[in-house]
């Protein structure tokens, strides 16, 4: 009788199971650290790929300075996720300034070795939406308008910290901006690497002659060149893997009008936002988008390499590039971290997965 009535007991835990999507039971945790510098544009579109996919449960977001100063970054991450359906996900904001870096040693490093093609927050103000410099503290006419729900009382490094206490080994941390915050969290939290289960990133530039923010130069990369002491941090930290997105592959994409008119045929919320606030024009580089579409579906990536990888910080012409070796060649291992580099991708699988996520 103990026998059946165990029987009995497990076809009904079965039973129960089935009637939840896969998706929802094998759901991968990921925190997103991000810098938002307009109300459309590959920092909100890349948040919107995680955000979307039923695979995919964002425990968390954490702003920082970037693309966007912090505050209107902040409200502009706000803004989209209650207008897309994804108020519920907890944000704080974190670090307003780079650790070393600044507006006047960048305008000092333009006198003697060239101008820089994009700068982020420090770039001339640009519209729509206040793109480029406006003193930190203001925040500009928001072109989807001010947010009516608000970030939790903690700063973003702290919250970065908690989150993956809460979720040893299971939260990836995915980087879609400046690593100021992560930099900061593993000064606070030196076991933060052994607490995360993987450190996902879009930044650097390896052998391409595009797609950086120094004209032909596709080593300095932005996201690695706002802050470069928190990229020395981050890529000196012995996380367990280490994946990059990095211009090299960016650069093979392009956000088209055609891409753009698949999406708004949908009437989902996500489709509207996207579809009203989007600039019309020609389209720009998926920087951010590729890296969060391969942690969903890493298919797409057709061809990666491991790579030891840090940054040059020397204030001199090389301030800011990534610097990179060779799996075979020894090493200095507390500098150089091996990671997983993303060379090229499946484009027609890639566009399909994003129209897809953002029809949704």
């Amino acid at each position: 009788m103990r026998n059946n009535n165990s029987i009995v007991a497990i076809v009904i835990m079965v039973a129960v199971l089935l009637t939840f999507p896969s998706s929802t039971l094998a759901q991968q945790k990921v925190f997103i650290d991000a810098d938002v510098g307009g109300a459309v544009g590959t920092d909100i579109q890349s948040m919107l790929v995680l955000l979307q996919s039923p695979d995919i449960d964002v425990v968390g977001v954490s702003i920082v300075s970037g693309d966007g100063w912090l505050e209107a970054s902040t409200q502009r991450a706000l803004r989209m996720l209650e207008l897309t359906g994804h108020g519920e996900v907890p944000v704080a904001a974190g670090t307003l300034y780079p650790l070393i870096n600044s507006r006047q040693e960048t305008e000092l490093w333009e006198e003697m070795y060239g101008e820089f093609a994009y700068k982020g927050i420090w770039n001339e103000p640009q519209e729509p939406d206040g793109w480029g410099y406006h003193p930190p503290d203001q925040v500009p006419p928001l072109k989807a308008g001010n947010p009516t729900i608000s970030a939790i009382d903690e700063h973003g490094v702290n919250f970065l910290i908690e989150t993956l206490r809460k979720y040893p080994g299971e939260v990836i941390v995915w980087c879609g901006g400046p690593l100021t915050n992560v930099a900061l969290a593993l000064r606070m939290e030196p076991m933060l690497p052994q607490l995360a289960k993987e450190l996902v990133m879009m930044g650097a530039g390896f052998n391409v002659d595009k797609g950086g923010n120094h004209r032909i130069n596709g080593r300095r990369e932005f996201n690695w060149w706002w802050d470069p002491e928190a990229v020395r941090i981050v890529m000196s930290a012995d996380w367990k893997k280490i994946t990059i997105t990095p211009v090299d592959i960016s650069v093979k994409t392009t956000l088209s009008e055609e891409t753009k008119a698949k999406i708004a045929e949908s009437d989902s919320p996500t489709a509207r936002y996207l579809t009203k606030y989007s600039e019309p024009g020609p389209g720009y580089y998926m920087w951010d988008e590729i890296s969060a579409a391969a942690l969903i579906d890493p298919s797409i990536i057709t061809r990666q390499q491991e790579v030891h990888v840090n940054v040059d910080i020397d204030h001199g012409p090389g301030y800011g590039q990534t610097i990179f070796v060779e799996k075979e060649i020894k090493v200095a291992p507390w500098f150089y971290k091996l990671a997983t580099v993303q060379w090229d991708l499946d484009l027609d699988r890639f566009y399909k997965l994003y129209v897809d996520l953002m029809k949704r």
